[in-house]
């Protein structure tokens, strides 16, 4: 069996078993109500040709998952949801994946959730596929694409749907084929990306200056051109609303990690319980250190090619994330620093580095511990 064609099932397999976890959660968890993949919170504004639809409740907290939710079913901004969301400029930027699910769906509400969960799961195929092919490329099995599953935008979009799992799969695609398709396509790539999260950006601006410094001024530029769809739907969105992305940053380098350092997330519980948070807390922040630290090695070391340039890129828009909400969770930094805690980890394992995908693995811990209650109660129910 060839690579491309091993790769391509085992990222179906994988599918498969992500979506029958789906199923068994919302089935033993969630009383068959597939909306609860959304997490949404009770008091979330709903538009008015929302109202009548039966959604599961969370008394709790919501999460980015609704968000996107109500802009899949007004991707436009037509029918009343941009009025519903706060900072609906900043959430809309994320527009690829909501429109995609409201394309599948032929913009009938009444399809929406099933189109939204279908296009996170394709992304899913996408991603293992790709990551399969990255393996089988310096020789490894491409079963190895499985990796993909583990990184933390992965698992937080399988529960949460948020669309982080999108442009996971665009940067594994970008190391994979950066380099060896032609431009125009690589293009393609990107601005999907970027119109996925604006976070892709840095990565378009590394691969341009890269291409810059080669003399390659023609690829530059495609490559450059690449991030103009996004720029020019954020300014339209910009006209409509003011965006709050400023104050995601920090001009001090590392202001907001370290502080998340110093002062550590408080958990609720006995204190054997809230230890063992704590522990698995500091671990995934010990794995971003360990990424920061990676990706000045590779500096010191003057590497310089196309995944070197990104990962350089990625990690200093990284270091100058100053908001807490980003920093609170692993949930939460996880998935956003994805793109690079992938690209730093693909270049260990080409060389062979057992410890290639600790870093992802590190941050899944905490992770793991806010899906213990759904695999309880699926154990339960199986049980």
């Amino acid at each position: 069996m060839s690579a491309s064609r091993k790769a391509a099932v085992v990222a179906l397999a994988a599918v498969a078993a992500l979506w029958l976890w789906q199923f068994l959660t919302v089935h033993y968890n969630y009383g068959g109500n597939w909306t609860a993949l959304f997490r949404i919170r009770a008091g979330l504004p709903v538009p008015d040709f929302l109202k009548s639809e039966n959604i599961y409740i969370f008394q709790d907290a919501g999460y980015d998952g609704q968000v996107y939710r109500l802009i899949a079913h007004d991707p436009w901004m037509q029918k009343g949801a941009r009025q519903a969301i706060a900072g609906a400029a900043f959430r809309y930027q994320r527009i690829l994946v909501p429109a995609l699910a409201w394309l599948l769906a032929w913009g009938r509400d009444a399809w929406i959730d099933q189109a939204y969960i279908a296009v996170i799961l394709a992304f899913a195929f996408l991603g293992i596929y790709w990551m399969g092919l990255v393996a089988a490329r310096v020789g490894f099995d491409a079963a190895w694409g499985l990796a993909f599953v583990a990184l933390p935008a992965t698992i937080v979009s399988i529960d949460r749907m948020t669309v982080d799992i999108a442009l996971a799969a665009f940067v594994a695609a970008f190391a994979l084929y950066a380099g060896k398709v032609r431009m125009w396509r690589m293009a393609m790539l990107l601005a999907c990306a970027a119109l996925t999260r604006e976070t892709a950006l840095p990565m378009i601006a590394g691969y341009s200056l890269y291409l810059l410094t080669g003399r390659k001024v023609r690829d530059a530029a495609w490559i450059a051109a690449s991030a103009l769809p996004a720029i020019g739907w954020f300014v339209y969105l910009e006209k409509m609303e003011a965006s709050p992305v400023a104050s995601y940053a920090s001009w001090i380098p590392l202001a907001g990690f370290i502080e998340r350092v110093i002062h550590p997330a408080h958990n609720p519980g006995p204190a054997w319980k809230a230890d063992f948070a704590m522990g698995c807390d500091w671990l995934a922040l010990a794995a971003i250190a360990m990424v920061f630290m990676l990706t000045a090695r590779m500096a010191l070391q003057r590497r310089w090619d196309a995944q070197a340039a990104a990962i350089y890129f990625l990690a200093a828009a990284a270091i100058f994330i100053g908001s807490r909400g980003v920093w609170e969770e692993a949930d939460a930094f996880g998935r956003v620093l994805t793109p690079l805690i992938l690209l730093v980890a693909i270049p260990s394992f080409e060389a062979r580095r057992w410890f290639a995908f600790l870093p992802a693995l590190m941050v899944d811990a905490p992770i793991a511990l806010t899906l213990w209650a759904q695999i309880a109660g699926v154990a339960r129910g199986l049980f």
